[in-house]
């Protein structure tokens, strides 16, 4: 078969996690435990296999957080609640151990191992005053244990942890303990050695994460959702877009060699002007959603999104775009995790196939030079509800992926450097702007939880612009930072009642904290109105998505057999 009848396939992880430090303490421990289970895992599993080729994004604001775990620099309240010493654990301390003892899918992180589900039935049935310190250590060493990966279960010191199973002594949590600070001080080196064998491309995000579309003005929404209200005054820093951009280059920049720069835009939110702001910045790659591109060209031909396009303005400034393929991409988002591994990879290779075929029989099979099959999803949320973490799937997917004759894993950026050359690569003049859920932006500013927090981002930017050729380097920079901060898409994630979790109420009072130290660094009082909680208790209907949300519901995506 010739080089040109393979169908090429491009992968993409994103890795993300917001700032949960304040202070010398992290709020929320997700970065550390996502590192733990999934960021170490996807990379281990893709050293088992030389000919595949996928591309990492990654945020740097997670990357901060992760290198301040392996300085010792910050901690969090789960890792110091299960690391208890040699002493009877408090009232209050017991009571938050609980908060965090059973977090996660407790069909797969629970329910298979005979003791933790032991003690979660009893936790559920109200029966923990009857623990003494053998049970409250065996949940300590569970709550950690079930947030390894697959690969690290694997490892002799961990395999002995979950064969003993309870008992537990100070000595087996301080094992499990050693492992994790290993897992954290490897898996930044181990995505870079993939990087460098040649194996993956590592892309970035903006700094902070923000929709950068909004960044540059929030009057985008008026073509992106059309009765949507506006803020206003309206939300329009520009310069932000840039500093968040550049802050993300010189971040990723040591960790990757000179390949075609990709940027992953948060939420794959796109426009006219984020993609200027791109181009500028030397970024030579983005991508976002097959929903942009119909809204975009008018037309919902089904084999659109199979190839790259450069968007190209006025002025001369170009960037390489593609287009995701949402049905597959939330295949393994939101699907196949109740699926046999087997099925479920049967069905992923059935429709590429059966992509290729049409491809072929629409465009000629010299179509296949300059095709891609761009696929885009989370690399952390979607694994605990894979049987043990998702590695029997991916196994499967990754052989299947590199022994098929037909199909061929590229990284984007391999693409994008082809695509920048060949005048066979379409050009588009225009964007719809828009994310990768449903084409819009309503999550981060619809609800007027959202807008209030957009105008209270608005004020301080104001105010910082009026006051920072007064500020010292100093003063200035920490004001600055923390309003990047505060410009993040995690925290307008969780305003409204587009999206539930128990912990969603920290995100609120991060932001507000950020927007507090920016007023304190610039020596202007704190505004009282930051003291008041944004959620209000009426934003408790709608959708119940948590950290993860379909940009296809999953009945679209029927099962086959």
């Amino acid at each position: 078969m010739s080089a040109a009848a393979v169908l090429r396939v491009a992968i993409l992880w994103h890795f993300h996690q917001p700032d949960y430090r304040r202070g010398e303490r992290a709020i929320l421990p997700w970065a550390r435990l996502h590192a733990t289970k999934d960021y170490i895992e996807l990379p281990s599993l893709h050293r088992e296999f030389p000919r595949l080729r996928l591309t990492y994004n990654l945020s740097p604001i997670l990357l901060e957080q992760i290198e301040c775990y392996r300085h010792g620099s910050i901690g969090d309240e789960h890792a110091k609640l299960s690391n208890w010493p040699q002493r009877r654990l408090s009232p209050v301390e017991r009571r938050q151990l609980l908060e965090w003892a059973f977090v996660g899918n407790a069909e797969r992180m629970i329910a298979p191992y005979e003791r933790y589900r032991e003690l979660y039935e009893q936790y559920q049935a109200g029966n923990v005053h009857t623990w003494s310190d053998t049970e409250w250590l065996d949940v300590s060493v569970w709550m950690r244990l079930a947030w390894l990966g697959e690969t690290v279960r694997q490892t002799e010191a961990i395999a002995r942890l979950v064969r003993k199973g309870k008992h537990f002594s100070g000595d087996d949590l301080a094992v499990l303990c050693s492992t994790e600070a290993e897992l954290l001080e490897v898996m930044l080196p181990r995505l870079r050695g993939l990087e460098r064998c040649g194996l993956a491309e590592l892309a970035v995000s903006p700094y902070h994460h923000p929709i950068l579309p909004l960044l540059c003005s929030t009057d985008v929404v008026a073509e992106s959702d059309p009765g949507m209200e506006k803020l206003s005054p309206s939300f329009a820093w520009r310069e932000d877009a840039i500093a968040q951009v550049e802050r993300a280059i010189a971040q990723i920049e040591p960790y990757r060699t000179p390949t075609p720069l990709g940027m992953w835009l948060a939420e794959g939110g796109i426009s006219d002007d984020a993609l200027s702001v791109l181009a500028e910045c030397g970024v030579q790659w983005t991508a976002s959603d097959r929903t942009i591109l119909v809204r975009t060209l008018g037309s919902d031909a089904p084999t659109l999104h199979y190839r790259p396009y450069r968007w190209k303005e006025a002025g001369g400034k170009q960037i390489i775009v593609f287009f995701r393929d949402h049905a597959l991409s939330d295949a393994i988002g939101f699907v196949y995790s109740s699926w046999d591994e087997r099925q479920a990879v049967r069905d992923f290779l059935e429709r590429l196939r059966s992509i290729r075929a049409v491809l072929i029989a629409e465009h000629g099979e010299a179509f296949l030079e300059t095709a891609v099959v761009p696929i885009i999803l989370d690399g952390e949320n979607c694994w605990e509800y894979y049987r043990h973490n998702g590695a029997p799937f991916l196994r499967a997917l990754y052989d299947a992926l590199t022994t098929d004759e037909q199909i061929q894993t590229v990284t984007f950026g391999q693409v994008a450097a082809q695509a920048a050359t060949s005048p066979a690569t379409p050009v588009l003049r225009h964007v719809v702007p828009g994310s990768w859920i449903e084409g819009s932006f309503r999550i981060w500013i619809g609800h007027r939880e959202d807008r209030r927090a957009w105008e209270l981002l608005r004020d301080a930017r104001v105010c910082f612009a009026e006051r920072e050729s007064f500020l010292s380097e100093d003063a200035r920079e920490t004001a600055y930072r923390h309003l990047l901060t505060a410009e993040g898409s995690d925290w307008f994630w969780w305003f409204g009642d587009d999206h539930r979790a128990a912990y969603r109420s920290a995100f609120d009072g991060l932001f507000r904290f950020h927007l507090a130290e920016a007023y304190r660094a610039m020596g202007v009082p704190v505004p009282a109105e930051l003291t008041v909680p944004i959620m209000t208790r009426d934003s408790t209907s709608g959708e119940h998505f948590g950290a993860m949300h379909p940009a296809t519901p999953p009945s679209e995506f029927p099962r086959d057999g």
